[in-house]
């Protein structure tokens, strides 16, 4: 099974998860299986969020482990089969083992209302390739 986590950064700070998942950052895929990571440029993996959830099924990824998520992704993602897990803390490497202990709690609809607000309704966080374009 592989896990994606949103990261920091592919670099220095590769193993400090991010606030949320985002086309403009960076993800760990963790296989659980070969207990390896492997970290990339999300738009390296999907050019927009639009393309990310198909991308991630093509990775074989059924888990997104997350500090923040807004409730319509969280919707998103749970009506695509993905489990979404709260990230416990900013360490990948305390998350995963967690993970692995079943000592992650399920990311519900009542900790993604937390974070509802903190984008004041505007999408420029979450964009799709769905924009209106002028006639």
């Amino acid at each position: 099974m592989k896990i994606a986590i949103p990261v920091i950064n592919t670099d220095i700070q590769k193993t400090s998860i991010a606030a949320s998942l985002s086309v403009l950052g960076s993800l760990c895929i963790y296989d659980t299986i070969k207990n390896e990571g492997r970290w990339m440029k999300t738009m390296d993996l999907a050019p927009n969020m639009g393309e990310l959830l198909p991308a991630l099924e093509k990775e074989c990824v059924s888990t997104i482990i997350t500090r923040q998520l807004q409730p319509m992704a969280l919707k998103v993602l749970v009506n695509k089969g993905f489990e979404v897990f709260k990230a416990d803390g900013n360490r990948l490497e305390d998350n995963i083992q967690l993970y692995n202990l079943n000592e992650l709690a399920h990311f519900d609809m009542e900790a993604a209302m937390q974070f509802a607000t903190i984008c004041g309704g505007e999408c420029d966080d979450c964009k799709t390739d769905c924009e209106t374009t002028p006639n």
